[in-house]
């Protein structure tokens, strides 16, 4: 696992590319009109939409229980409306791309947060890719 050959994983990940793409673009377009706080219930309510016939058809109620992933899914379930909303808030009051760029560095913090708890190895030329996405965030927030 985790080597499987680029064309087992290149598909999805260019479509989850692009899907993030219009995920983080549609905010800005109903936030014209709406309120963040709104847009983020309207949102939930689409994620439900999609959820419940997973629930029942796919997964006919058998879901996986685990206290502690549990918790933990439920802890980055809050993460996740905070930051949406964070985000949102940006996005009613600055440049989408500018907004959408920074905020799209967020697996930095991923990879530092594994190197620290996990001890995944970060090699030189990642370490390298990390500053210079830090310093692309400083130069992205000045004007």
């Amino acid at each position: 696992m985790g080597n499987e050959p680029r064309s087992h994983w290149l598909p999805p990940a260019l479509g989850a590319l692009f899907v993030w793409g219009l995920w983080a673009f549609f905010p800005k377009v109903a936030l014209q009109t709406m309120q963040p706080h709104s847009v983020i219930f309207y949102e939930a309510l689409g994620n439900m939409c999609v959820s419940l016939p997973v629930l029942f058809f796919i997964l006919r109620f058998r879901l996986q229980k685990d206290a502690f992933a549990i918790a933990i899914t439920g802890g980055s379930s809050l993460l996740t409306v905070c930051a949406i909303l964070s985000f949102f808030f940006a996005l009613r009051h600055g440049p989408v791309a500018v907004i959408v760029t920074m905020t799209a560095m967020y697996p930095v913090i991923a990879l530092i947060l594994a190197r620290l708890f996990l001890h995944e190895r970060i090699n030189k030329i990642q370490v390298i890719a990390v500053l210079m996405a830090l310093g692309s965030i400083y130069l992205l927030a000045s004007e």
